[in-house]
């Protein structure tokens, strides 16, 4: 494993702050057998843009909104052995071809805006936060899913978190 990392930040001054990240790095195995291959993870790159804006709306009260993007390069897979995982009821990969193939890159887009009211000895805050805004539809891995319509040889993709909204009321003593 190898790579390189590079942070941007802007701490937190005159009501704003962000902080990007890009990271470019190579993960890679020997087997059993001296062939070099990707490891699961070997995206080979990643990065991340957060930004924050903060607004008074009051005496002690501030409308924050806020975003944060992240894109990585795609997972490493192998393609099923289809007869192995019909009869082991369960996704078998080709260990010939393991991590030979890639799933697309995963891609979320994240909002969040809060309302803050700060007092003396407590501050509330009232919030909503927007996972994946974007219902974008990231490949998580394969399963086995005999009977299933959709699945191809019995094998289709599980996805990760879709748009999910988040509303949450927070006191801080």
């Amino acid at each position: 494993n190898y790579g390189l990392e590079f942070t941007l930040e802007r701490f937190f001054v005159k009501g704003y702050y962000f902080l990007t990240t890009v990271s470019l790095f190579e993960s890679k195995y020997k087997g059993s057998d001296g062939l070099l291959r990707n490891t699961d993870f070997n995206g080979q790159y990643a990065w991340n843009v957060l930004f924050s804006k903060e607004f008074k709306v009051g005496n002690a009260k501030f409308i924050d909104f806020g975003s944060k993007v992240t894109q990585l390069g795609g997972r490493w897979y192998g393609p099923a052995d289809t007869l192995l995982s019909n009869q082991q009821k369960e996704f078998v990969v080709q260990d010939a071809a393991r991590n030979t193939l890639r799933f697309n890159n995963y891609f979320r887009l994240d909002f969040k805006v809060n309302y803050k009211i700060n007092k003396a000895k407590v501050t509330h805050e009232i919030a909503l936060d927007l996972v994946n805004a974007l219902n974008t539809k990231n490949v998580l891995k394969l399963t086995y899913a005999p009977g299933d319509p959709t699945a191809i040889n019995n094998v289709r993709p599980e996805y990760q978190l879709g748009r999910l909204p988040l509303f949450y009321y927070k006191l801080e003593f």
